[in-house]
């Protein structure tokens, strides 16, 4: 089993699962929410988010959309301190966490679940696996943020003086078959001591953030890897677990390159 850091950067990891959409979730929730329940998953809500659906089945009317709010529910399984939870809607599920020690137990947690659905729902097939993680490199006093990323994500965050910085972006994608592999860096100023920053598509999180991350105040930055695979596959727990591995070595192995050796050695 992997150690935890002392003093670790990550502070929210997710992973995520699509499989085959089934339209009477609703009658499998009561078994699911209690099986959540007697694993330590006691906050149940059901939310609906609102999506919009342009498409019109009438030939005549393809120019005159009306755009149609939908709105789809999903039901979100959270621990009693809201830091690790499950959604869930019709087509996927997600777990995340902002209390992430090791690997090892946050993939025990998601396989778990997806049993917990699995045994309720009787899933067919799983089409997109995803593992997604951010951490924020915050210096130390008397650091400066060039100490802890490699050059390559660092940009010209300190190159063009006396300007000050509003934030510096990097992005990296690369492809292996159906895997796909996104290293991303954002460098920000912040001037009032606040949370950290989550990226907008993740927005809003339901879960409680770690002190340490609560009040960031300076230059610092967020390493933002994330990693999936597209591929429809029977569903099977067994195989599912072998791709949740293989991501999260792309995510170490990201991480790894857009940090230095003094960045790994002061979170140790």
């Amino acid at each position: 089993m992997g150690k935890k850091m002392s003093r670790a950067p990550i502070y929210y990891a997710l992973a995520q699962v699509r499989f085959n959409a089934v339209l009477a979730l609703d009658q499998y929730v009561p078994t699911i929410q209690d099986d959540f329940r007697k694993v330590g998953f006691t906050d149940y809500q059901k939310v609906f988010l609102a999506t919009i659906n342009l498409a019109s089945t009438d030939p005549a009317q393809q120019n005159q959309q009306v755009p149609a709010f939908q709105p789809v529910a999903r039901h979100l399984f959270l621990n009693e301190a809201r830091t690790a939870g499950f959604t869930l809607d019709q087509a996927g599920i997600i777990f995340h966490v902002t209390d992430y020690h090791t690997f090892e137990p946050f993939l025990e947690s998601v396989l778990q679940g997806l049993d917990i659905v699995h045994r309720a729902a009787t899933l067919s097939y799983s089409e997109r696996i995803g593992l997604r993680f951010l951490d924020a490199i915050c210096p130390t006093q008397g650091d400066d943020i060039s100490a802890y990323l490699a050059p390559s994500v660092l940009g010209l965050f300190d190159k063009l003086a006396p300007r000050e910085l509003v934030y510096a972006f990097s992005e990296t994608r690369t492809k292996s078959g159906n895997a796909t592999l996104v290293s991303r860096s954002v460098i920000y100023r912040q001037e009032v001591a606040g949370p950290v920053m989550f990226p907008q598509d993740l927005q809003p999180i339901p879960l409680t953030l770690g002190e340490q991350f609560k009040t960031v105040k300076g230059i610092y930055a967020v390493v933002d890897t994330d990693s999936w695979l597209e591929e429809r596959e029977k569903f099977e727990i067994g195989g599912l677990q072998k791709r949740l591995i293989l991501l999260h070595n792309d995510l170490s192995r990201s991480f790894e390159l857009m940090v230095t050796p003094h960045a790994l050695h002061s979170w140790e």
